[in-house]
């Protein structure tokens, strides 16, 4: 693999890494009659939220009242969601994909596929979560957070490509010189 190729294999790895800063972003928005009343990240998840800690300033006045109300609504945002620590495969896949990056970049794309997939299926679940907990008056929608991080991914994912189709085209050209040479010794001389 010459220089540049393995320039540009490293350089793979930076899609990876910013994904970690769009952890930042809200992964899902929680709304409830077309109102967004929560906005979590994938490191609220990560740490074990519970569904009251991710509100804003007025729903949470909003929910402590119908907490008095209805000792239902108080159980569901005391106890944490169930699916929160699921997202913890996902930040792992991706640490793996931007240390793959250096190493083989089929490494790296085989962790991509996986984040990505688990991603998704993780967004699924939560909201399907959601509703089994008859809590279907909320919404889970996938938010900025999700996009972006879908989009590094697919950078990732191409780059990878990339590195891989250039270095399996830079070896055959490679064979077919040395198959060249050993049919025409005279020539090289």
């Amino acid at each position: 693999m010459n220089s540049e190729l393995k320039l540009f294999q490293r350089l793979a790895s930076f899609p990876f890494l910013l994904i970690f800063l769009a952890f930042l972003f809200p992964l899902v928005n929680v709304s409830c009659s077309e109102k967004v009343v929560a906005e979590p990240n994938v490191y609220e998840f990560i740490s074990g939220v519970t569904p009251e800690t991710v509100l804003d300033e007025e729903t949470s006045k909003a929910v402590n009242e119908m907490k008095e109300k209805d000792p239902r609504v108080k159980a569901f945002f005391e106890q944490p969601i169930k699916t929160s620590r699921a997202i913890i495969p996902v930040a792992v896949a991706v640490a793996l994909a931007a240390a793959c990056a250096f190493i083989t970049p089929v490494g790296s794309l085989a962790m991509a596929l996986a984040a990505f997939a688990s991603l998704w299926v993780f967004i699924y679940n939560l909201s399907a979560t959601i509703v089994r907990q008859h809590y279907d008056f909320l919404t889970v929608e996938p938010a900025v957070g999700a996009y972006c991080i879908s989009f590094l991914l697919v950078i990732g994912i191409a780059m990878d490509l990339a590195v891989i189709i250039k270095n399996y085209r830079l070896n055959k050209q490679k064979q077919k010189e040395e198959n060249t040479q050993d049919h025409h010794p005279s020539e090289s001389k």
